[in-house]
């Protein structure tokens, strides 16, 4: 019987869904656009499973609502913030001039959803 309970607390885990918007902690680093969450973390999973999914494939990255893949960007935990670095050089030019460089601020939104839960 315990394998069945097992299965429903990880389904539960992984479905439960979670969104949690990051802001600015420095716009201007030389390498990357850096953006935090206090108090947020990846939620610890049953073990058996927890080999199988890496960091990046627990939660998702978007700004002003596009997917950005974890080729973009360096995840960081640390000091009970998620903290998210995008690589400024892998964020082109805008189309159209392709001088312009493309620029995140803090008028951007920036969301993580996944297997993040919130802790105090």
């Amino acid at each position: 019987m315990s394998d069945i309970r097992d299965l429903k607390n990880i389904m539960k885990e992984i479905n439960e869904p979670n969104e949690y918007e990051l802001f600015p902690l420095d716009l201007n680093h030389p390498y990357y656009w850096i953006f935090k969450v206090d108090g947020v973390r990846i939620k610890t999973i049953f073990p058996n499973i927890k080999e199988l999914r890496t960091p990046s494939a627990r939660f998702d990255v978007f700004i002003n609502g596009l997917f950005i893949t974890d080729n973009d960007y360096i995840f960081e935990p640390k000091d009970n913030n998620f903290i998210i670095k995008f690589i400024k050089n892998n964020f082109p030019a805008f189309e159209g001039d392709g001088i312009t460089p493309y620029v995140l601020d803090e008028t951007d939104e920036v969301k993580i959803k996944g297997d993040i839960e919130k802790f105090k």
